[in-house]
């Protein structure tokens, strides 16, 4: 063989090894809101830990503390949500910290900061929070944003009062 034949030949199978054997796979769906998170200043794409496969899905999990209270986070089969646990040292803001998850939370999956995915959250969180107030028991409520089931969660665990919102992905 000569030199450019053997040239041509060694072209022809690293570019056939390449095309057959070195894709790279596109991330999944829970690897891309990670990246979303991060894009809107959530959670750190370092902070996300890897947990069980479910259904052939990666489950994610990450942690977040404040003074005030502690975010849990929760990338998961068809859904992510966040569970905002209150040290109950400052009652009067709380309720608005946690707000503030559950909105970061809609923004990131969605990947959208528009006034009316915010709103909505809004309006499902009072409702939430004021049912639980006259009530004084875990109570839920729940609406689409869009085409996106967005639910609300108040309760008491133990003694710390604990607000998770979940959030529908595909």
């Amino acid at each position: 063989m000569k030199f450019t034949d053997i040239l041509i030949l060694s072209v022809i199978l690293v570019g056939g090894y390449s095309y057959f054997f070195n894709k790279d796979e596109p991330p999944t769906v829970n690897e891309k809101l990670i990246a979303q998170f991060e894009k809107y200043k959530t959670v750190r794409k370092g902070d996300w830990e890897k947990g069980e496969v479910i259904d052939s899905v990666q489950v994610y999990t990450a942690k977040t503390d404040y003074p005030a209270f502690q975010s849990v986070w929760l990338l998961g089969v068809n859904e992510a949500s966040v569970m905002v646990v209150t040290s109950g040292k400052y009652p009067k803001i709380e309720p608005s910290m946690a707000l503030g998850q559950c909105k970061n939370l809609a923004e990131s999956v969605m990947d959208n900061r528009a006034d009316s995915i915010g709103n909505a959250v809004s309006t499902i969180f009072t409702t939430a929070v004021n049912t639980f107030n006259e009530e004084g028991k875990k109570v839920k409520a729940s609406a689409e944003i869009g085409n996106t089931p967005f639910s609300v969660t108040v309760q008491n665990i133990d003694s710390a009062l604990t607000y998770s919102c979940v959030i529908g992905i595909s």
